[in-house]
């Protein structure tokens, strides 16, 4: 063992429909290996990783054994259903302290987290895509027990006592224990540069004082993530000096550039801000000191606490944009005194991380059947929504299958029974074969009429994000796939040669069946290991059995930084906070059912074709946004949400809620929360300078859209199209300065 304690699997229902999760970690840092295995292996952050979430491995093989340069390593591990996936292949490489080492990136699907490890040597050849299985010489491991799936995760670079009882006070009373990822210093870090590395953090904090310790990969990776739709907390005072001199990723996270660093006179906007006082008779506050910016009067994002008499004369906490996410970046060093032992820096960071988690009413639902999150409720849309090419595939009801067991039972007793005992008893040879018969041509009607005329039916749903600053395109995709009989196929995004896609397998949280923490894994029919391609943008050989479903999920992203404007506007906010202007969307498609998103307001467009200028003083709005996405309506006068249904079918509506979560009213609204469509809410994107303007679009031109690509095995091995039934397009627009001009 290592010395990293192993996170505690969540135990009764209640633990599984939510959590905030945050996992500490002492010094020692790494994975609990095998004393005899030869390798040293480095895990996610400091030895934390999460169920179901991307997890970057560094594995060393140790002094003595038989390993050298351009050796490759593959790696084994299971997904949900126990079976084992191998990662692509990672060469070993010189590492920084003259050993070798390699890096790779897994997901970890089992409670169990079991991995194989096996070692090619470069005088092999080029392997391609063997081994298919462990080999005798594979060497198996037990990774320390990952956090549930169904936790949130936040991350902490440097020194913050106050970050652990903060995330406890956000979280509602029947929550597992709370704890915090805090990987600097304390351990080993696995991650790299990919954006990937970091998929456990749901929130990543940062103290500024700690990052001159903090490796440059590792800043470039999360500043990926970040634009990627992160969500990042920077809590840079004093310190905020060296990192705007530092230049690099870091720097940007700050609202301007820096002055001069001025005195506090007065602390009572951080205390109100905290909601919480003494902070001026604590020691040292009299020296405390606060980055001064430059360009103050003109700051691109939303100022929540100044010193002064306007915003503009000394901000203190600022939200900005990153690309798809938000960086809140605080200017006092929240880990250094008098701020450090001071009882309002727990509720500080509650209010900067997003307040109190109104999720008490979860528990309580979670004992009701249904989704645990809103991605296994949009997994069981998929499966049951069919499109122009199939019906839909739904399973027989609960209901039905009862009823004939019921009925099947009562037909043996007392209605056979009666027969055979009215004096013929000899009846019985004819009745219960008959009754047998009967009930077996039943059951196989009621399946065969929900039973597809096609071999594979394959259903997507695609959100498409559109950077307009960066000038990045940015999809997630779903897809479930039925097979009629017991097969394999390959999945891909793209052609499978470049790192600008990745696939693998999607499953349902928590411990239910088939979920990601279910202590026994799902059966399966058609069992056998598979694998990824050259990359992680291809998988093979994926067992599919008869009349079942296989969940996918893909990322896929292209800069269009070298091509035409994506988006013509002059929107800026008036005093009022309300916009106005104009815009004209170049991108080569009609955007359906659009609406222009900012703060509170939602503004209706309808129907807007491409190079289209459309003038907000012609838009319907604006009005409620949490409205609009509630659906609220007049019932005797009183305007009513929509409530939600947790059992919704429509694939569209849930990637409409999912993508703006927090503004629809978050838990309190849909009794559930976002699981691993958490990442697509762009609502803190709202609160700054940033419009979001959202609709549905159709048929897509090439290079817009996942290029999904599935090829059953077979003698024929051609290719199945795909159906996306719901695709979402988002666009995050910059605004100009309040006041602006149209």
């Amino acid at each position: 063992m290592s010395g990293v304690p192993m996170c505690r699997t969540a135990t009764g229902i209640r633990h599984v429909a939510l959590a905030l999760a945050v996992v500490a970690v002492v010094a020692g840092g790494g994975a609990p290996a095998n004393a005899a295995s030869g390798w040293d292996i480095d895990v996610g952050l400091a030895g934390a990783f999460r169920a179901g979430s991307w997890t970057p491995l560094r594995l060393a093989p140790r002094a003595g054994a038989d390993a050298m340069a351009g050796d490759r390593v593959f790696v084994w591990a299971q997904d949900p259903d126990g079976e084992f996936v191998r990662a692509p292949a990672a060469s070993l490489r010189p590492a920084a302290d003259g050993g070798l080492e390699a890096h790779t990136c897994v997901r970890v699907g089992r409670p169990t987290a079991r991995v194989f490890i096996e070692r090619v040597p470069q005088a092999d050849g080029d392997v391609g895509l063997a081994p298919v299985t462990p080999s005798e010489g594979a060497i198996e491991m037990l990774l320390a027990e990952p956090i549930p799936s169904t936790h949130r995760v936040l991350i902490v670079l440097g020194e913050l006592p106050a970050a652990g009882r903060a995330a406890r006070l956000m979280t509602a009373p029947d929550a597992p224990p709370l704890t915090v990822v805090a990987p600097l210093g304390r351990g080993p870090i696995a991650a790299g540069i990919s954006p990937r590395d970091y998929d456990l953090a749901d929130v990543i904090l940062v103290c500024g004082r700690s990052l001159s310790d903090v490796p440059a990969e590792v800043v470039t990776g999360i500043d990926a993530w970040v634009r990627d739709g992160g969500r990042l907390v920077l809590c840079a005072g004093a310190s905020a000096v060296d990192l705007a001199g530092a230049g690099g990723p870091a720097a940007a996270w700050l609202p301007g550039p820096v002055e001069r660093l001025v005195p506090v006179r007065r602390v009572a906007a951080i205390e109100a801000y905290a909601r919480a006082g003494g902070l001026a008779a604590r020691p040292g506050a009299s020296a405390l000191r606060v980055p001064l910016l430059r360009d103050r009067r003109s700051l691109s994002g939303a100022v929540e606490v100044f010193e002064g008499t306007g915003p503009t004369d000394m901000p203190l906490v600022v939200r900005t944009a990153r690309g798809l996410g938000t960086v809140c970046w605080v200017g006092l060093d929240l880990d250094d005194d008098p701020l450090r032992g001071w009882t309002g820096t727990d509720s500080l960071l509650v209010r900067v991380l997003g307040g109190r988690a109104d999720d008490t009413d979860l528990p309580v639902a979670a004992r009701e059947p249904g989704a645990v999150d809103l991605a296994g409720q949009l997994r069981t849309a998929l499966e049951r929504t069919g499109g122009r090419r199939a019906p839909p595939i739904a399973t027989v009801p609960f209901e039905v299958i009862t009823g004939l067991g019921l009925l099947y039972v009562l037909t043996l007793y007392p209605l056979d029974w009666w027969i055979a005992s009215r004096g013929r008893p000899w009846l019985a040879w004819l009745t219960l074969p008959a009754f047998v018969v009967l009930f077996s041509a039943a059951a196989w009607g009621v399946a065969d009429r929900r039973r597809p005329t096609v071999a594979t039916v394959a259903r997507a749903a695609e959100v498409i994000d559109v950077d307009v600053e960066g000038q990045r395109v940015r999809s997630h995709g779903w897809a479930a796939v039925w097979s009629a009989a017991n097969t394999a196929c390959d999945v891909a995004v793209g052609d499978g040669a470049g790192e600008e896609g990745t696939v693998s397998w999607f499953a349902d949280a928590g411990t239910g069946f088939g979920g990601i923490d279910a202590a026994v894994p799902h059966p399966m029919l058609a069992a056998a290991p598979y694998r990824y391609g050259r990359t992680l943008a291809t998988l093979d050989g994926v067992p599919m059995a008869a009349a079942s479903n296989r969940l996918f999920e893909a990322a896929w992203e292209r800069s269009t930084a070298d091509g035409p404007l994506l988006v013509t506007s002059n929107l800026s906010r008036d005093a009022q906070g309300t916009l106005r202007g104009s815009f004209t969307h170049h991108l080569p498609f009609a955007i359906e059912d659009c609406r222009l998103a900012h703060g509170g307001w939602v503004y209706d467009i309808g129907t807007l074709p491409p190079d289209v200028t459309f003038d907000l003083r012609t838009s319907r709005g604006p009005r409620s946004l949490a409205g609009a996405l509630q659906r609220r309506g007049a019932v005797d006068d009183r305007d009513l949400p929509n409530r939600w249904n947790r059992v919704e079918p429509d694939v569209s509506r849930i990637l409409e809620v999912a993508g703006l979560h927090a503004a629809a009213g978050g838990a309190a609204y849909t009794l559930l929360p976002g699981g691993r469509l958490t990442g697509l809410d762009r609502t803190g994107l709202l609160s700054v300078d940033r419009a979001v303007l959202y609709g549905a679009t159709g048929d897509m031109p090439a290079g817009w859209s996942i290029p999904w690509r599935l090829t059953p095995r077979g003698s024929a091995d051609t290719a199945e199209p795909i159906e996306t039934i719901a695709r979402m397009c988002r666009l995050v627009v910059p605004l100009g300065p309040v006041g602006g001009s149209p």
